[in-house]
């Protein structure tokens, strides 16, 4: 079997990968139409991403409100790849779609890739590990929400891939410029593969020319985005990633290592739960053979949530921050399951430890596609909708605070806005959950609106200050106990 496995075309094989790539986003679109009659993203921030794209593509400036360049993105190559869609007039869901298509296909690929050099095991390699990957709900939730998602799981595969593969050292400094530029967080891989490269060195199985030629390229790929924050907003990192450390500071005051822990829970949601065991053996496998340069990229899966458990303890739209440790457990997880399964003799356990995983990968497939719909629904009928209203109802000219800026920054871009989270309104970080000072400050700017959910502020709407004018009375999401958006009348 592993013979006839090794026969089969690479070519066709990767392009297999991309065919269910497609099949498996075409049906989470599917679902969300025939449940909500309209497409749309999961996602406010999805929004967010469009309006600095539409800017770039057809202004070629990076700003989210025309005219005033912003630092506000955390992904600032995903932002350049959408606006190609602006650039040939494409249609910017199906571009963005087709993008995060194009991504979990070749996710699938690099998780292959990067499997081979764990394991001489082709099934394991060619087909179980990517083709799990491709089919698992979180993935698919990514390369449909319109988000960097799936662009950054690429390229930290790649980057690991190349690592693993020793490949030239100016092109993992291309590869890890680029995975900053995707997301910030990424400077932790970068962090653990300069480690590795550093190890190769003191170990004479590299020369210290390959880091400097790794730190060169990366400086060269990264600097000029830092110097655009810097410029901008006076710090190296963008707007965000203060803002949501400010606005859930008050996360971080509960005990690290139970925060650490609990940001496992989303990713280990699903069928790879199944998969722990495995990737529990492989790290105790390649420790035992001090295999160290194959056990590094398993650092990761420590270092992220980490991160996060210090900064931003969240884990909220199904631990979005969290996606890119499920390739890596896949991976591990079905390496060391295979370490475990030469243990056993015993064919039925094997066969029927498949086929329940098999099993749970299909239901939590669907299931995906189900939140994957109802989120859609959501953000439609909540941010979308207001966006319309405001649009259509406030006066021209009219200034409008908001929380939630994608939607209403893309369906009502002629209209003066200040950001509540933070994000383009920096000004605001400092007291970002002080209600007073929020109030003063848009009263100081000239707020004649607001839109914000009523528990997030709830001093603000019960203010007399601010009359409600408007609420979407969503169903779906008094359906799910959540509340509707509402826009406020500033007196």
């Amino acid at each position: 079997m592993n013979l006839a496995v090794r026969r089969l075309s690479p070519v066709r094989r990767v392009s297999f990968y991309f065919l269910v790539a497609l099949l498996v986003v075409t049906l989470y679109l599917l679902v969300a139409f025939l449940q909500n009659g309209a497409f749309g993203f999961p996602l406010d921030d999805a929004w967010i991403h469009q309006v600095y794209a539409r800017n770039l593509g057809a202004r070629f400036e990076f700003s989210f409100f025309a005219g005033q360049p912003s630092a506000g993105s955390t992904s600032p190559l995903w932002s350049l790849l959408l606006s190609v869609g602006y650039l040939l007039r494409i249609d910017y869901f199906a571009w963005a779609i087709l993008l995060g298509i194009i991504f979990l296909g070749a996710s699938g690929w690099m998780t292959q890739r990067v499997t081979s050099h764990l394991t001489d095991d082709a099934r394991a390699a060619h087909w179980f590990a990517p083709l799990f990957l491709l089919l698992e709900w979180h993935m698919v939730w990514a390369a449909a929400s319109g988000m960097e998602i799936m662009l950054f799981i690429f390229l930290t595969l790649a980057l690991v891939e190349a690592f693993l593969a020793k490949r030239a050292a100016p092109l993992f400094g291309l590869g890890a410029g680029l995975l900053v530029l995707t997301r910030p967080d990424g400077i932790v891989l970068v962090g653990l593969v300069g480690a590795g490269l550093l190890w190769r060195a003191l170990r004479a199985a590299t020369n210290w020319a390959a880091i400097a030629a790794f730190a060169v390229t990366f400086g060269i790929v990264l600097l000029p985005y830092l110097y655009f924050n810097l410029q901008i907003s006076g710090t190296l990192l963008p707007n965000t990633f203060y803002a949501k450390s400010a606005e859930y500071a008050e996360l971080t005051q509960t005990n690290f290592f139970a925060r650490w822990l609990s940001l496992y829970r989303q990713p280990l949601l699903g069928a790879q739960l199944l998969l722990a065991p495995g990737f529990i053996y492989a790290f105790y496998f390649f420790a035992r053979k001090r295999a160290w340069e194959k056990l590094l990229p398993a650092l990761w899966l420590v270092a992220l949530p980490a991160l996060y458990a210090w900064r931003l303890p969240v884990e909220y739209q199904f631990g979005r921050y969290m996606m890119p440790l499920i390739p890596f457990m896949i991976i591990y997880g079905i390496v060391g399951v295979k370490f475990i399964f030469e243990k056993i003799s015993a064919r039925v356990i094997r066969r029927a430890w498949t086929l329940t995983l098999a099993a749970l990968l299909f239901v939590f497939l669907f299931l995906g596609a189900t939140l994957y719909a109802q989120a859609v629904a959501i953000i439609n009928c909540e941010m979308v909708a207001v966006a319309h209203f405001t649009r259509a109802n406030l006066p021209p000219g009219a200034r409008v605070a908001a929380h939630d800026i994608g939607a209403q920054g893309y369906f009502d871009p002629d209209r003066p806005m200040l950001d509540l989270a933070g994000l383009v309104s920096p000004e605001v970080i400092p007291f970002i959950r002080d209600e007073a000072k929020l109030k003063t400050w848009m009263l100081e700017r000239g707020a004649q609106y607001a839109i914000f959910f009523p528990t997030w502020y709830p001093n603000l709407a019960g203010d007399d200050s601010f009359q409600e004018i408007f609420s979407t009375n969503c169903a779906v999401t008094r359906g799910m106990g959540e509340e509707n958006l509402r826009v406020y009348e500033v007196r």
